[in-house]
């Protein structure tokens, strides 16, 4: 499937318009119909945006090659000259690449080594830039095997999971990485349950300058106001606490595939 048409399906499939996908990323309707239409493609910032946007997987906007990868550095394995992995054994191992596997060991100690080794490959293969090949392997490769193998060993490293709580007393924002038993001016709070915006919340997502800036139409008044914006990815959560009387605004570095929510007492945990 293109990546126009599984834009397409993913608008429909959240309910929204051309209009209205194009004001979350700010574009104008028209760029939004080229890219459906397949005139035009978003480029690799704007398709992690939409990911976002659309929840659905990054990888589905990608243009990922059809052979098999290496589940490393995603590699395709039809590259000429391309080894594989060896196991402790001298066996081949089909999952990996000679490059990032040897002799049962993966020869890079961190996701940010491997991305900064293959990067200069990916420009040579691709024509992108350094910018957008580092952009390129940082929604891909968290997605291989052997990373979210790495992130199920280590269940603080996948942020995803977060939960949020607000105490009714004192509006303290708490969040964890799991569900949690947490308690504020002497009461146990409740994890909040977030819900999609099916147009509680007026929101618009600006991505410029290598930020997401988050803007949401709500009067901000005493009794009715946002307390929090947060942006949540596998491995980062800012909040941005929000006042009565204060634009509802957030501005966050640009962190790859994530959740942003906004909270209010009235309208509760949403997702944008």
């Amino acid at each position: 499937m293109s990546v126009g048409q599984t834009i397409q399906n993913a608008r429909k499939k959240a309910g929204l318009t051309q209009e209205q996908l194009a004001a979350k990323v700010f574009v104008t309707r028209q760029a939004v119909s080229r890219w459906e239409m397949g005139e035009s493609e978003p480029g690799i910032d704007m398709r992690k945006l939409l990911a976002s946007i659309l929840n659905v997987p990054v990888a589905e906007l990608l243009d990922l090659p059809d052979a098999p990868t290496c589940q490393c550095c995603g590699t395709p394995f039809d590259v000429p000259n391309m080894p594989f992995g060896t196991n402790a054994d001298g066996t081949e191992n089909p999952d990996y690449c000679g490059w990032c596997y040897k002799n049962g060991q993966f020869t890079g100690a961190s996701l940010d080594e491997t991305i900064e080794r293959n990067v200069p490959y990916l420009m040579e293969a691709t024509g992108y830039t350094a910018e957008e090949a580092v952009s390129f392997m940082g929604a891909v490769l968290p997605t291989l095997k052997h990373w979210n193998t790495a992130e199920r060993h280590d269940k603080s490293a996948n942020l995803m999971r977060s939960t949020f709580y607000v105490c009714p007393n004192c509006l303290n924002v708490i969040w964890s990485t799991d569900a949690a038993m947490v308690t504020c001016c002497g009461a146990p709070l409740e994890a909040l349950e977030p819900t999609n915006n099916a147009g509680t919340l007026a929101a618009t997502v600006e991505v410029a300058d290598g930020c997401q800036r988050i803007h949401v139409a709500h009067p901000m008044t005493g009794q009715d106001h946002l307390s929090f914006i947060a942006a949540v990815s596998n491995n980062l959560v800012q909040i941005k606490r929000l006042s009565p009387k204060q634009e509802a605004y957030a501005e966050f570095p640009l962190q790859g595939p994530c959740r942003l929510y906004a909270y209010g007492p009235d309208c509760g945990l949403v997702e944008l």
